[in-house]
């Protein structure tokens, strides 16, 4: 049997959700910091195939002091050959405009 004031005590339903009342203060109690940056980038999300690949590649090029003299003779001759390569491509190139340039003329 419910009483006829049975409404009057049943709690009412609360209208205030939330409140940022206090919260700026407490934050900046111990100051807002920035967010530190990571010293190695996240490998999340990448290519796995690739961040594979990459980690063979850097174990692959670690080499004692005499292979790396090694490598670094073979490659200082590997770019003198090139570079007598682009000379001599240069100087065909150099050629065939000259050719080409006195071709013209030589028709007339």
């Amino acid at each position: 049997p419910k009483s006829p004031c049975h409404f009057l005590l049943v709690a009412m339903a609360k209208s205030k959700n939330h409140t940022g009342n206090n919260q700026v203060y407490k934050n900046h109690r111990n100051g807002i910091k920035k967010t530190r940056r990571p010293k190695k980038m996240s490998m999340q999300g990448m290519n796995c195939k690739f961040v594979r690949n990459q980690a063979f590649a850097k174990r692959g090029m670690q080499c004692t002091p005499e292979e790396k003299e090694t490598r670094l003779a073979a490659q200082k001759e590997a770019q003198k050959k090139m570079e007598e390569k682009k000379v001599v491509e240069r100087a065909d190139r150099l050629k065939e405009l000259q050719e080409a340039a006195a071709a013209p003329k030589s028709k007339k």
